[in-house]
């Protein structure tokens, strides 16, 4: 397998850190506009990934969000902790959004692209058109589009809710979320029938608590499960999980400049 170096990493960073620093060169002109940045880094017992099992094993999560006016970079990287995939203690993948918000008076349109890539080639890279619909009614409902015009040349179809709750007693609030995904046949692997399905659903509990300096710890719970029955056949047959719990904790924090 493929190993990468240094050059190679700062490669596939290239494009958020020259959207970062043309958001610095145009905050110098506007200064009462903002770089907000969100920092997190989360530990799981598994990887589920659309439901489907990709390691059963704990991986480590991190995420870097940058924010100017309307635009959004977001960088996702996935660090294996085991060698089940050859990669112990490396970023097997990183994913990249860029996508600017549109506002309006209950919802928000974001359109943009969404580049998938793994440095130690676990997966070929692919780049996708997104849309990402969001509301401010209760439970915030939306939807998330991924059209893959390059590999599969399919659609897929995330609706999802979230809500924060005030619990009282000792745990101040939580945050309920979930989603529902929904797959045409060439998008989700080669597993489907000839028609767009409900292929996976996910239901998660966090809870914040505030620390200090800006800090924020959220111990989560998550449960996910394949729904089509095709989907679960073939994960049967490979004796992974098709439900499963995931256990995590996350610490991140906020920053503007």
């Amino acid at each position: 397998m493929k190993r990468t170096g240094i050059c190679t990493i700062l490669y596939k960073l290239s494009p958020m850190l020259i959207i970062l620093g043309l958001c610095m060169i145009s905050g110098q002109a506007h200064g009462r506009d903002k770089i907000r940045v969100h920092l997190d880094g989360a530990f799981l017992t598994r990887f589920v990934w659309r439901g489907e099992m990709w390691t059963d094993d704990p991986v480590s999560w991190y995420t870097a969000t940058f924010r100017y006016r309307g635009f959004r970079s977001y960088n996702f990287f996935n660090i294996d902790l085991t060698d089940i995939n050859n990669d112990r203690y490396e970023c097997n993948e990183f994913d990249f959004i860029l996508d600017y918000t549109f506002f309006f008076k209950h919802f928000t349109l974001a359109p943009g692209v969404l580049h998938f890539s793994s440095p130690t080639d676990f997966f070929e890279p692919t780049t996708k058109i997104t849309l990402q619909i969001k509301t401010d009614v209760p439970f915030h409902p939306g939807l998330r589009i991924r059209v893959d015009p390059e590999k599969s040349r399919g659609s897929y179809y995330i609706l999802d809710i979230s809500q924060r709750i005030s619990a009282g007693f000792f745990i101040k609030d939580f945050d309920f979320y979930g989603s529902l995904g929904a797959s045409q046949p060439r998008y989700y692997r080669k597993y489907l029938g000839t028609k767009t399905t409900l292929t996976d659903l996910l239901l998660g509990i966090s809870v914040p608590w505030v620390l200090g300096k800006g800090f924020i710890l959220e111990p989560l719970v998550e449960f996910t499960s394949l729904l089509d029955r095709s989907v679960r056949k073939v994960q049967e047959e490979k004796h992974y999980r098709k439900d499963a719990f995931t256990y995590a904790v996350r610490l991140s924090r906020n920053f503007e400049f």
